[in-house]
């Protein structure tokens, strides 16, 4: 059971920035719309990309990936609306059961036994997690917007892992250039701007770490190993996510959600094993 040493470098960082990407999107959404939102996140990470020296490619596969990365922005913005940064960390994480059967009818990208033991297992703590939050509080149509979020971002990511012969900097140049004008045609619908300090403090955290790096190291990862194994990976950040909420927020968590916890862990460990 490990982890390849080419993919940690890339893997730690990126659960560390995610964990606190739903808190700084969070903030920003309650002075933005989410076209407004996600207009200034994808305009400050092409600019990145394009002083990396990022260039834009154009085929139906990058056209493809940027839309769907540009629907998993926004329908994740629209979720927060509604739900708690834990919430939609939780409900987001389903993604990995999604990209399983996609990747391989898309990449033909065979599962082991074990690795799609681990995303249901994964994903069964998902549930669990969140069975508690939908019977109380939780809004269902944060809930709808966020799981089908984390459809479109299993889509993208196995398209990251079909683009994987192309140079990355020029594939999440382009995927945020496309994205922009995507979300100032949306902006011009749904307009909402107040610029304070708060907005902008969010801006910067998912714009840069959490966005230009965190797509980058996403699509490095995918370019090393195969989706299953990538994304089942990503149930660590639901972990931290809810332990951050407990500490910062007071939250308490419910047995089932405990359990929902240890099975998402359990998930993660089954899918290191190379062999059932």
């Amino acid at each position: 059971m490990k982890i390849s040493l080419k993919i940690l470098p890339y893997l730690l960082p990126y659960i560390f920035i995610s964990v606190f990407n739903y808190y700084f999107a969070k903030l920003s959404l309650e002075y933005s719309s989410p076209f407004v939102f996600n207009l200034f996140r994808y305009l400050i990470s092409s600019t990145i990309f394009y002083l990396m020296g990022g260039k834009l490619i154009i085929n139906k596969r990058i056209i493809s990936l940027s839309i769907f990365t540009s629907l998993s922005s926004l329908l994740w913005a629209f979720g927060l609306l509604y739900v708690s940064p834990s919430e939609s960390a939780v409900l987001s994480y389903s993604m990995p059961l999604f990209s399983i059967p996609i990747s391989y009818f898309i990449l033909k990208e065979n599962s082991s036994k074990i690795v799609i033991l681990g995303a249901i297992i994964g994903f069964l703590g998902v549930t669990l997690y969140g069975l508690p939050l939908i019977m109380s509080h939780f809004v269902v149509l944060g809930a709808i917007y966020t799981l089908i979020n984390a459809i479109f971002w299993a889509l993208f990511s196995v398209l990251y892992r079909a683009l994987k012969d192309a140079d990355p900097k020029n594939v999440n140049f382009t995927q945020f250039l496309f994205g922009s004008i995507f979300f100032l045609i949306g902006s011009a619908f749904d307009f909402k701007l107040d610029p304070s300090q708060d907005f902008f403090i969010g801006i910067l955290y998912t714009a840069l770490p959490g966005g230009a790096l965190a797509f980058f190291l996403w699509n490095l990862m995918l370019r090393i190993e195969k989706v299953p194994r990538v994304t089942v990976m990503a149930f660590s950040i639901p972990i931290l996510t809810t332990v951050f909420d407990i500490f910062l927020d007071g939250i308490s968590l419910l047995p089932m959600q405990i359990l929902g916890i240890a099975l998402m862990f359990i998930g993660i460990l089954l899918s290191r094993i190379r062999k059932l």
